[in-house]
């Protein structure tokens, strides 16, 4: 019980208080759209990097470790499939089809994910978090962008065959967005080259994360909008099914068949089962798509995981 409370209070702390006050301050006008990008750039150009450094550097590199990236891809292409082949296809408009198939390749693995998994086994945790993090990264640039444009141009040209402008992917992808991979790659190469990591790093690293978390949260409090949301919220049952129920049991099933090691399967289950991204949102916004809904589905996600799901993995994996 000695060691449960502290890790619960963090749940408090370093998440949901975060949240609420992210959305007051922003509600209030204390927080502005410029100061909020300023913030979740500096969290991941700045704290991400280094905490990904500090983390790779003493994380355990065993053979289960590689084949992470696999299960990682199939994370978050799974429930894009599903959308695609089966659920997205009730909606009759093409611009609903692209929102629905977004927000369901896009979760929070990176850092909702990479807190929840610190809370629970600590650095090793938020470290495979990174790993999902990069491979959603990928997702987000070589994928959800291109659907995202296909939809809406599938919508503006009534059905017709779309075509896509690939300007700008590139520098999309390669920016100071993607500094954090950096951070891994040198974690890495001193992990490998035998290279003890101080001690006064791993201390760094337990205040780091908790700074980190709350620049991380704070904007996405500042995002809550429950009048928009509200009318779209009976739609994201599917949604909920898919996040919570249908990727964790499968990738629960898979990583039981194929990972040897118990906490990185308790963490992929906990990676499968994380709630939708913000950046479905941004990447709506982007291209003209039912921002809306994203937000409804965020907004819905967020919330049961925070306040059921997550406490409740929490027992079970601890």
């Amino acid at each position: 019980m000695d060691e449960v409370m502290p890790r619960l209070i963090l749940l408090v702390t370093d998440l949901i208080l975060p949240l609420i006050v992210g959305y007051v301050l922003y509600q209030r006008r204390l927080l502005s759209d410029g100061m909020l990008n300023r913030l979740i750039r500096i969290n991941i150009v700045a704290f991400f990097t280094l905490l990904s450094l500090f983390s790779f550097w003493a994380l355990p590199l065993t053979k289960d470790v590689l084949v992470l990236p696999f299960f990682f891809a199939f994370i978050i292409l799974f429930p894009g499939f599903i959308s695609w082949r089966f659920l997205g296809r009730r909606f009759h408009s093409s611009i609903d089809r692209g929102t629905h198939l977004i927000s369901a390749l896009l979760s929070n693995i990176g850092t909702l994910g990479g807190i929840c998994a610190y809370i629970i086994y600590g650095e090793r945790g938020f470290a495979y978090a990174q790993i999902g993090s990069a491979c959603q990264n990928l997702v987000l640039v070589l994928l959800a962008f291109p659907i995202a444009q296909y939809y809406y141009l599938l919508h503006k040209s009534h059905g017709r065959r779309a075509r896509l402008d690939a300007r700008g992917f590139l520098g999309l992808l390669i920016s100071w967005n993607q500094l954090s991979i950096l951070g891994m790659a040198a974690g890495l190469a001193l992990n490998a080259g035998g290279v003890v990591r101080p001690p006064v790093l791993a201390e760094a690293f337990s205040y780091l994360i908790h700074v980190s978390a709350w620049i991380a949260m704070l904007p996405i409090g500042s995002l809550i909008n429950f009048r928009r949301a509200r009318h779209f919220i009976y739609l994201t049952l599917d949604m909920i099914l898919l996040r919570f129920l249908l990727v964790p049991a499968a990738t629960f099933t898979v990583a039981r068949l194929i990972i040897n090691d118990p906490i990185i399967q308790n963490s992929l289950v906990l990676f499968a089962g994380v709630p939708a991204a913000i950046n479905a949102t941004l990447t709506a916004r982007l291209y003209h798509l039912n921002v809306d809904y994203t937000i409804a589905v965020f907004l819905v996600t967020t919330v049961l995981y925070l306040c059921i799901l997550f406490p409740i993995t929490f027992f079970l994996f601890r």
